[in-house]
């Protein structure tokens, strides 16, 4: 069939059209099955490139089963984790700092804006409002990197610009702020995420040796999502796959250009168009066997694209991408319902959920997505699922800051810091672990108002046990403000008003969810706090954090929240993140004119068409786009499709259907109100037992099988099993750890030291740039411990370097992963150094930073027996010998293991996991309960 063929074309450019739900993912991973196992080439020698890492993990896990033994994993990636990858290695050749720090787009904002006043700015600068320019500026670079225009080229087109003088002054600006910014970048050791792309080229560029150990390195380059490449990155391709150079090797791309629908973020549609003529003697496989919809799903969605022509790959290569469904059945006819009001195409929905679950037994919540094009369409739909009791989950989704539980701690905070903050107060008085009683706040509102005074004057005057006690907790926490790091402080205080375990009381998903979302605010807190003293050189406090987050809202950032795997939840996203996903049931809704498609609101700073690379569509590409869109998520439904509008989304004017509906060739059914009021309006009628309601219930985590483990997971597991559900089930956040640190501090500085050393010497002095660097500051008690710790690190590295500057290392990887499968599940480990030995073998060495432990201690420690196996059977080494190296006293000691230790620490691995796979998490109290990070919480922890 036509997936065989593509999984097994040869040599040379191939170029795979795969529709929707035909399997292209299925035939990267099985091409690189095929090419290890039936073309005998070495993992090592296969590049796929992808562009989410949740695609990157997929893909490696697929693969991962028919890995050999002794493998080296293929390099599987995003195009950013690539070039990241490439950088750090290679980028001393073109004079980068190879730890340089990734920006993400709010700290893009933020570093801008420090910096705003070194700029030559005037006309984006306007004094009356200093930052409005910094995200058009930043997204304005961003596009400049998309097409990779140089700095050069940019200034000889401004410099060049034949235009107004008005205009031209602006162009120079920008072009001048371009080439400032990228200065003030390297000058900072910091990159944004299309600095990655743009400095790979240049490396590759200005380095052809560099380049080529890639190219003969990378003889089977695959492409997923080929059609959502910027020029950039297609570059990037076109250097390490020249048109010439593939003789002996093979560039396989996928893609399906009805699918691209990234134009936001840079994406070239004209890449897959152009393919053809940058590599004219390529092979082509059209998939077209729909393994996921119903015809009657496939037919609309195929008659809708059709509106894109010439535009298309079908128009230009005179080809046919009319899908043929393999799904038995015609299946059902999609639908498209117009109803009066957005409260009634809501009730319609919901409606519709529970109908369908009573007529399809084997149909649970997981089976619905609710799709919109905007994040903010879904609100009502939340509002009406949390009403009814329908669990529900927001998929893919920005919207962390607006979290109850995130509100409730920024409250917390915001308060603390600011006493006269009474909307924050008002806040935290209502939260249900303070108890203070609703007839106290309300009373203390009117003494308020009658005394003209602050909410916090009349809280702290209250008789009452509960109040009195939250008043003597915020002085508590007030005294500690400059004393402890932001991640300590929230932690103490979450736990000391018993917010957190408040989400432990009952172990639901929605608690689970929230409590994972309480994790990755703390670890906010905890890169800020690394951030914030790279930069000030100064220790941070709650304060500077709770003013570091108003930046990131200001900026436009709101994280994504927490999702859990596996659970049974309908799934609400945007149609961007449906992108991939497949669902029984699906709805589209609010498919009105200005929702779907959505007005065409340009750039504040366009990017002028004189400098843009990539060529441009003869039809109006906002609307085109939108309508890939539209057609994505049509393509997610596999039974039931179903299309919703409202006439009435609150404004004056009524909303007109949009046109998308018109080309699907489908009618529309018009629900009048009175319709809906028959079975709507009364709530018993819509949501009684008999409509297929089930009753509201707590659902429950209940899969328990990791996805993969580590040896740290192990370890805890064996320490105590309710400790490895707190920390790996419950993801309950752990306070910032000194030791964890300061380890991470010491291993990352000898990392950078080994790394150079393999090109050139490496001084003291740049020893110790290296290690100012890589300090993070987070977890220590107090200031001054902070400054004893920095001041041991520097004698720590000055020892090892008298101890072995001067020396000849064959090192052969650092900070080597390793990935292998033990009874059927996957674990990950990464070794420090792997050094060679004159025999053949090699040295497995392990940087410890704690007390030193005897020769006793190591020869039975079960890590350098974990790290045995991973370089024996993952890695392909022999490890000879094994050595901790415990750098604070300069002492190495070395064991070995035998084939007889690996076995027998295998079947003992094996029987921990049989044991979190059936749920076993008992608690095991002893005196490690003292210093577990759980005691606060923990019914069973054990205080001495």
């Amino acid at each position: 069939d036509s997936q065989k063929k593509a999984i097994e074309l040869g040599i040379g450019p191939l170029l795979v059209v795969a529709g929707a739900g035909t399997g292209k993912t299925r035939v990267i991973t099985q091409r690189i099955k095929y090419l290890i196992k039936n073309k005998g080439i070495s993992p090592k020698e296969i590049l796929a490139l992808t562009f989410t890492e949740k695609a990157a993990g997929e893909m490696l896990n697929r693969v991962d089963d028919i890995m050999p033994l002794g493998y080296e994993e293929p390099w599987i990636n995003t195009f950013h984790s690539f070039a990241d990858r490439i950088l750090r290695s290679e980028g001393l050749e073109v004079g980068l700092d190879p730890s340089f720090k990734i920006l993400s787009s709010p700290e893009q904002w933020i570093f801008l804006r420090k910096n705003l006043f070194k700029l030559k700015l005037n006309y984006f600068r306007p004094l009356g409002n200093p930052t409005k320019f910094i995200s058009a500026i930043l997204k304005f670079v961003s596009r400049l990197q998309d097409e990779n225009i140089s700095v050069d080229e940019f200034m000889k087109f401004a410099t060049e610009f034949k235009g107004e003088p008005d205009e031209k002054n602006r162009w120079l600006e920008l072009a001048n702020t371009y080439k400032d910014y990228e200065s003030l970048k390297l000058e900072n050791s910091v990159m944004d995420f299309g600095d990655l792309i743009i400095w790979t080229i240049r490396l590759f560029k200005q380095r052809p040796n560099v380049l080529k150990k890639y190219q003969l390195q990378f003889k089977h380059v695959l492409v997923d999502e080929f059609q959502d490449t910027n020029h950039a990155q297609y570059e990037l391709i076109k250097l390490l796959c020249p048109a010439g150079g593939l003789k002996e090797r093979s560039l396989l791309v996928v893609g399906d250009d009805s699918q691209s629908i990234y134009k936001f973020r840079g994406a070239a549609i004209s890449n897959i168009l152009e393919f053809q003529h940058d590599y004219k003697n390529f092979s082509m496989v059209t998939l077209l066997e729909n393994y996921r919809s119903t015809q009657s799903i496939l037919d609309p969605a195929y008659k809708l694209i059709q509106n894109n022509n010439p535009d298309t790959l079908e128009s230009k290569l005179g080809i046919s991408k009319e899908l043929v469904s393999k799904v038995k059945g015609k299946g059902e006819k999609p639908q498209i319902v117009m109803l009066e009001t957005a409260e009634q195409e809501v009730e319609f929905i919901v409606k519709k959920i529970l109908e369908i679950l009573s007529l399809e037994s084997t149909y649970t919540f997981k089976d619905f997505a609710i799709l919109a094009r905007a994040n903010s369409h879904l609100d009502p739909f939340v509002f009406a699922l949390r009403k009814y009791g329908l669990p529900y989950q927001l998929v893919g989704n920005r919207g962390l800051y607006d979290r109850e539980e995130i509100r409730d701690i920024m409250a917390l905070l915001k308060f603390i810091v600011d006493t006269n903050d009474g909307l924050s107060l008002y806040r935290v008085l209502n939260i249900d672990s303070l108890d203070i009683p609703a007839e106290i706040i309300s009373g203390a509102l009117s003494e308020m108002r009658a005394q003209k005074v602050s909410l916090w004057e009349v809280i702290k005057t209250k008789e009452d046990a509960n109040a009195e006690a939250f008043v003597t907790k915020i002085k508590q926490f007030q005294d500690l403000i400059t004393k402890q790091s932001p991640s300590e402080f929230i932690y103490r205080v979450v736990n000391e008003i018993d917010y957190l375990s408040s989400y432990l009381i009952e172990e639901t998903i929605e608690n689970q969810m929230s409590i994972k979302n309480m994790d990755l605010f703390l670890n906010i807190a905890k890169k800020f706090e690394i951030s914030f003293q790279t930069d000030t050189k100064e220790s941070p406090t709650i304060v500077d954090f709770v003013d570091y987050v108003d930046l990131l809202i200001d900026a436009g950032d709101n994280p994504a929240q927490a999702e859990l795997q596996d659970i049974d939840t309908v799934n609400l996203m945007t149609v961007h993140a449906s992108k991939g996903l497949e669902f029984p049931v699906v709805f589209i809704v609010n498919v009105v004119s200005d929702r779907f498609p959505t007005r065409n609101r340009s750039d504040l700073i366009d990017l002028p068409d004189e400098v843009i690379k990539e060529t441009l569509p003869t039809g109006d590409s906002h609307i085109q786009e939108e309508r890939r869109l539209f057609y994505v998520g049509l393509t997610r439904a596999k039974k039931y499709l179903f299309i919703t509008l409202a006439k009435n989304y609150g404004g004056v004017r009524d909303k007109k259907p949009s046109g998308y509906l018109e080309e699907t060739g489908l009618k529309t059914i018009n629900l009048a109100s009175e319709d809906l009021k028959k079975v709507g309006s009364n709530q018993v009628g819509l949501f009684s037992l008999e409509s297929g309601f089930r009753e509201p219930k707590a659902e429950k985590v209940t899969n328990f099988t990791p996805k993969f483990l580590s040896y740290s997971q192990i370890s805890t597991y064996e320490e105590c099993a309710l400790k490895y559900k707190y920390s790996y089930v419950l993801n309950i956040p752990q306070p910032p750890s000194h030791a964890l640190t300061f380890g991470n501090t010491i291993h990352n500085t000898l990392r950078d030291y080994h790394s150079k050393l393999l090109f050139s010497p490496v001084s003291f002095d740049e020893l110790l740039q290296m290690y100012e660097k890589n300090w993070e500051p987070v977890g220590y008690l107090e200031e001054e411990h902070k400054k004893t710790q920095y001041e041991r690190g520097k004698e720590i590295l000055k020892s090892y370097y008298n101890e072995n500057s001067g020396r000849q290392f064959k090192t052969l990887a650092l900070e080597k992963g390793f990935n292998l499968w033990i009874d059927g599940t996957k674990f990950y480990g990464r070794i420090d150094r792997i050094d060679a030995l004159p025999d053949g073998g090699v040295e497995i060495i392990d940087y410890k930073t704690g007390q030193p432990k005897d020769q006793k201690y190591v020869d039975k420690d079960d890590q350098v027996t974990f790290y045995a196996i991973g370089a024996k059977e993952a890695l392909g080494y022999n490890p000879e010998k094994m050595s901790l190296y415990f750098v604070e006293t300069g002492e190495k000691i070395s064991t070995t293991r035998t084939e007889n230790d690996m076995k027998k620490k295998k079947k003992e691995v094996a029987e921990v996991v049989n044991k979190i796979k059936s749920g076993s998490f008992e608690a095991n109290p002893g005196m490690h309960c003292n210093w577990c990070a759980y005691n606060r919480i923990c019914p069973f922890a054990l205080k001495s």
